[in-house]
């Protein structure tokens, strides 16, 4: 690609950058750069041979670049550490508008417990000595007991196995005890995730409290949250979630000014922000795909955040914001050992799932025992799970940038959203180009990558 001086050729597999300028620089670019060719050995000279060779520009012809890429999303499935998403309750005292959690009365039991330390008995096997454990729902603290109950439990399983035990919860911040201080050390939590709907009005209309929910000291759910993560940042790391569409996209730089100014971002724990993008994740809130920010809308929101921010506030996870390195991990729903606990007592694989039991991929729970008997139960999801691998994919196989994407959401392809789909790749088009020159210090001037460029069915 081009930059202000010379050429920068950037390997997906590898995630090296090399910068070529001089007489020379756009010829040697484009004989390394799109499709496959045989180069002469003596092309490039020996030092600079061999710096291409460690660097993944030159390969031997028999050499199957996909298939590397295959084993290192295999090998990352089978290492990926064990994560158990507990959903807590179904229940929730907010009626955010866009939720895409069917409500119900299915909540975790307490003698659940026990078939928690199963879960992770079986999870962690013989090898896997690190567990996590993320508390989930509706709102996981309106099934407060449960959780403690839960928690404790498998902190004492870990104890007497020697397995090292963490926790995190993701809340909307308004359901926490009286001393949230305590509730953090005694559940070993090391993070925490509240969102946020905008500033003031538009959260409190978007995340009202639902009819027969409101107690005597609720009177604004915005109030509560910005109260209790200016606790929590004192005991653990938080992570601000901006949940961003049309409708309060201009919320965010007030609200990142009354982060500051609360002194979230110079905590004693980190406290970062990520901006998220309300989407159709699900069938029951595929209404919100009219409405949701665009690709460039929500770029340009994004940038705003990165402009605003202080380093430490800026989510580390956060792939805009970052050098576009080759991925090592997998999500958890992807993850070999990780487990999605329904309060239901149905096992899904995807957290954007729990509720609808038509993606569950287990029961966890046995069913009751009826005189005639019950049906096998099938859960055909299962299987799609435990063979999606983006390398067999026809678009994300031929793919120059797969291993800096791996196909993006499996959610999505496991659901047909071939809009999403195709708006992953349009992404990066659009926005591997500036990661890359920011990777060498080197600005771009609007250029960017064709689909020619990104799909090559000589791979």
């Amino acid at each position: 690609m081009p930059l202000t001086e010379g050429y920068a050729l950037f390997n997906s597999s590898t995630g090296s950058v090399m910068k070529f300028d001089g007489p020379h620089a756009q010829e040697v670019s484009a004989l390394l750069s799109g499709n496959r060719r045989l180069v002469n050995p003596d092309a490039f000279g020996e030092q600079l041979t061999v710096q291409l060779r460690r660097n993944g520009f030159l390969v031997d012809p028999e050499f199957d670049e996909v298939a590397e890429v295959r084993e290192r999303y295999w090998t990352a499935r089978g290492n990926a550490p064990v994560v158990l998403l507990v959903t807590t309750t179904m229940d929730c005292n907010l009626g955010c508008y866009y939720c895409y959690e069917s409500r119900s009365s299915d909540a975790l039991r307490l003698d659940d417990a026990d078939m928690l330390v199963d879960i992770a008995t079986q999870r962690l096997g013989k090898h896997k000595r690190s567990l996590h454990v993320d508390w989930y729902g509706g709102e996981p603290l309106m099934n407060i007991d449960a959780l403690e109950r839960g928690s404790i439990a498998l902190q004492e399983y870990c104890r007497r196995e020697g397995i090292t035990y963490h926790a995190s919860v993701v809340s909307n911040g308004t359901r926490w005890p009286g001393d949230p201080a305590s509730f953090i050390g005694r559940h070993k939590i090391r993070e925490v995730q509240i969102s946020f709907d905008g500033m003031k009005d538009n959260h409190d209309r978007r995340r009202r409290y639902r009819q027969g929910y409101r107690t005597a000291d609720d009177h604004s759910s915005f109030d509560q949250a910005v109260a209790l993560v200016d606790v929590l940042v004192q005991h653990t790391r938080v992570d601000i979630r901006f949940n961003a569409d049309h409708g309060n996209s201009g919320d965010l730089m007030a609200f990142i000014e009354l982060a500051t100014a609360r002194g979230w971002f110079d905590s004693p724990f980190r406290c970062v922000l990520a901006v998220a993008k309300l989407s159709g994740y699900s069938d029951r809130s595929a209404f919100l795909r009219p409405h949701e920010l665009n690709t460039e809308e929500f770029s340009a929101l994004e940038t705003t955040a990165r402009s605003l921010l202080p380093p430490q506030a800026r989510d580390d996870q956060d792939i805009v914001s970052g050098f576009p390195h080759p991925k090592t991990s997998v999500c958890g729903a992807l993850a070999d050992d990780s487990a999605v606990v329904g309060a239901d007592g149905l096992e899904y694989r995807c957290g954007l799932q729990v509720g609808e039991q038509h993606r569950a991929v287990g029961r966890f729970r046995a069913l009751p025992i009826t005189k005639t008997g019950a049906e096998p139960e099938h859960f055909p999801d299962r299987s799609w799970w435990a063979e999606f691998d983006p390398t067999r994919l026809r678009n994300c196989s031929r793919c120059s940038f797969l291993p800096v994407c791996w196909g993006g959401c499996p959610k999505r392809h496991l659901d047909g959203h071939q809009p999403y789909i195709d708006a992953e790749g349009l992404f990066w088009r659009r926005n591997l180009p500036r990661m890359i020159a920011e990777g060498v210090g080197e600005p771009v001037d609007g250029f960017v990558f064709t689909e020619a460029d990104q799909f090559r069915d000589d791979l």
